[in-house]
C-alpha cells in the first residue's frame, strides 16, 4: 500500500473517534418535580448528543410525536415508552422532540420535556455545569471523557499508520 493511502486510512480513522469525542452525554434526573424547561434552556443538545433519562417507579418515558400532543399530555400516538429506569436517545437529526411521563397527571405538572436538537456539534464548556436549586437535570460530560477518546482516536490512526 502506498503511502499516501496509509495515511489517507490513518486520518479517517482518527476524523472517526475525533467525532465521537465531538459528541455529549446529558443525563436527566426524571422526577415529577423536575423543571425541564430550565433544562432545555440552559442545556444545547446537538446531532450526534445522547440523552440519558433516569428515573425509578412509576416513571414513564414516552416519545411524544408533536408539538400538540406534549402541550395536551396526549399519549395516544406515543413513538416509544419506556420504564426501565434508563431511557436513552442519541439524537441522529436537528429538529425538536417532546417527551413526557405517562404516569397519572405527572405530564400536566409538568413532568415533560421538549428537546431542541442542533445541527452543529456542541460547543459548550467541556465541564460539568452546576443545576440551580429545583432543577433536576444535568449535563453529564467531562474534559476527562473527551480526552481519552481523543487519546483513543489518535492511538488508533497511528496504529493503523504502523500497520501499513
Amino acid at each position: 500500500m502506498s503511502a499516501l493511502a496509509k495515511a489517507v486510512v490513518a486520518l479517517v480513522a482518527m476524523a472517526a473517534v475525533a467525532e465521537l469525542a465531538a459528541a455529549k452525554n446529558h443525563t436527566i434526573q426524571w422526577s415529577a418535580s423536575g423543571n425541564y424547561g430550565e433544562w432545555s434552556a440552559s442545556n444545547a443538545v446537538s446531532v450526534g448528543d445522547t440523552v440519558v433519562f433516569t428515573y425509578g417507579p412509576p416513571h414513564t418515558v414516552d416519545e411524544l410525536p408533536s408539538e400538540a400532543d406534549y402541550t395536551a399530555c396526549s399519549f395516544s400516538g406515543a413513538v416509544s415508552s419506556d420504564s426501565s429506569g434508563s431511557t436513552a436517545f442519541t439524537f441522529d437529526k436537528a429538529g425538536t422532540r417532546y417527551f413526557a411521563c405517562a404516569t397519572g397527571s405527572h405530564c400536566a405538572g409538568g413532568q415533560k420535556v421538549a428537546i431542541t436538537v442542533s445541527g452543529a456539534s456542541s460547543q459548550s464548556p467541556a465541564t460539568p455545569t452546576p443545576t440551580t436549586k429545583g432543577n433536576s437535570a444535568a449535563p453529564m460530560a467531562g474534559a476527562t471523557g473527551v480526552a481519552a477518546k481523543l487519546a483513543l482516536g489518535l492511538g488508533v490512526g497511528g496504529a493503523l499508520l504502523a500497520a501499513f
